[in-house]
């Protein structure tokens, strides 16, 4: 859950799932629930202290992503974080009367220790 740290309102969540242990690959999924609240750096925090967990705690290997094309704000987000897009399946999400692409992403170990750097 992620929760201001003031009065542990909810914002969102982050999840770690598809875990992968015999190739040391998970999957993460994050939603910030309100407009309001995206966009302050809550969704970044919670990446990083997520990425914290999977490559220092339990020394996975790469940590992957989807994300809708349309979603430019969490894209950048992602990016910032240090996630590289790996690559695209063209019109796999249907929404609003449109196709669009869906957006694969993934951070290596090696990546995510640079970073810190």
């Amino acid at each position: 859950m992620i929760a201001r740290k003031d009065t542990a309102e909810y914002i969102g969540q982050i999840d770690l799932h598809q875990i992968d242990w015999k190739n040391r690959v998970a999957e993460m999924g994050i939603v910030i629930g309100r407009a309001c609240d995206q966009g302050k750096g809550y969704g970044s925090e919670a990446i990083r202290l997520l990425q914290g967990f999977v490559f220092e705690r339990l020394n996975l290997h790469k940590l992957e992503l989807k994300v809708h094309d349309f979603n430019a704000q969490a894209y950048h987000c992602y990016l910032k974080c240090g996630f590289r897009e790996e690559g695209r399946i063209r019109q796999r999400y249907f929404f609003n009367g449109t196709y669009h692409d869906m957006v694969y992403m993934g951070i290596l170990k090696t990546e995510y220790e640079a970073m810190k750097e």
